[in-house]
């Protein structure tokens, strides 16, 4: 745990993830936060790593261990009941319906802000009236719910859609460093969440057929074919990143990939920040066409659309890459418009008290 000192008094918010905080939105939504409220931010974390926004909150608590174990769920749920009886919030924060139901027990009578963009009933198959239960259990009670986008926003029930907020996964305005692109290689940067499904059989099977191609990965290893994957020759490996600087690795970078095996409603419906990341760096997009969004992708010109989640032909991949690299002129008015900026100020108002 770590607390930084705050001089003024402030009205307070408890943040509470199931993760370590390290994921771009849960820093934009902090930094946001932080400019009218103090924050205490309550996580699970395997390693203990500081997030990045630890030094600009008021207290950072990382309970260690794996995030579905009962003993780290337990030790969470005490520090959670701890704090709210130390302190006065004026709203709590919360990811996800499935932590929220977790906890719910200890938030009765708190003003909740859920905030929801990994959602339990888009990911797991139930029955549907395990579904509406857990709907009604995760939703009657938060003042708000946020969402990541208007098609997500329509999967709602139509009796939350008065509470409903959409705060897409725009990046921060990028005003740093711009690196040369090489025209005689294609550069992909592979981020977040790395796994098996996720990307990396993608690029093992490119990188055997195309030796122009290079991979720069940043985030976190999920398995052991990515982390085999790290050590490839035409691969360079840089860690564990803030938003920022992934934008500047994808200025140097022609692609960035978006692979989302389409398993369940959330990859379908997954609202990727890369997208927008992308679009800051002035780099193109790769996406499987499964994904809602390649829509977006097609509309905007703004990468190759693969033909399936798992292409066939992974030479004429190869070739669409070169063949988009060389056409690609991005559109700088785009720069202007998907921006954190412009949409935080619904962030801040869901946690403002009525009038």
């Amino acid at each position: 745990m770590t607390t930084a000192p705050d001089a003024r008094p402030r009205a307070s918010v408890l943040y509470l993830s199931i993760s370590d905080g390290l994921d771009a939105r849960t820093n934009k939504e902090i930094t946001t936060l932080g400019r009218e409220f103090a924050i205490d931010f309550v996580g699970v974390s395997r390693d203990g790593r500081r997030p990045f926004f630890a030094d600009r909150v008021r207290r950072v608590e990382l309970i260690q261990g794996r995030a579905r174990s009962p003993a780290t769920l337990l030790k969470l749920g005490w520090r959670v009941l701890c704090l709210r009886l130390k302190n006065r919030y004026a709203s709590v924060h919360i990811i996800n319906e499935d932590l929220y139901l977790l906890l719910l027990p200890l938030l009765i009578g708190q003003r909740v802000v859920l905030d929801v963009f990994d959602s339990s009933f888009l990911k797991w198959r139930m029955p549907r009236w395990v579904a509406g239960l857990g709907q009604r259990l995760s939703y009657t009670l938060p003042a708000k719910i946020l969402v990541t986008d208007e098609d997500r926003a329509r999967l709602m029930p139509a009796w939350v859609q008065s509470r409903l907020l959409v705060i897409p996964n725009y990046p921060l305005r990028y005003d740093g460093p711009r690196r040369m692109r090489d025209p005689d290689v294609v550069r992909i940067l592979y981020a977040g969440s790395l796994l098996e499904r996720r990307g990396t059989f993608f690029l093992e099977q490119l990188l055997a057929v195309a030796p122009d191609v290079r991979v720069v990965m940043a985030g976190w290893i999920r398995d052991e074919r990515t982390r085999a994957l790290s050590l490839h020759p035409q691969v360079e490996w840089v860690g564990l990143i803030p938003q920022g600087d992934a934008i500047t690795q994808a200025t140097r970078c022609d692609f960035i990939l978006c692979h989302y095996e389409p398993l369940n409603l959330n990859n379908i419906y997954a609202s990727p920040n890369k997208i927008y990341d992308a679009i800051q760096a002035d780099a193109a997009i790769i996406i499987n066409p499964e994904a809602r969004v390649s829509c977006f992708v097609r509309e905007h010109n703004l990468g190759v659309v693969l033909d399936a989640f798992q292409p066939t032909d992974m030479m004429a991949v190869a070739q669409s890459l070169r063949d988009f690299q060389a056409r690609y002129r991005p559109d700088p008015a785009l720069r202007e418009r998907f921006l954190w900026e412009s949409i935080e100020d619904t962030l801040l108002a869901a946690h403002a008290s009525p009038p």
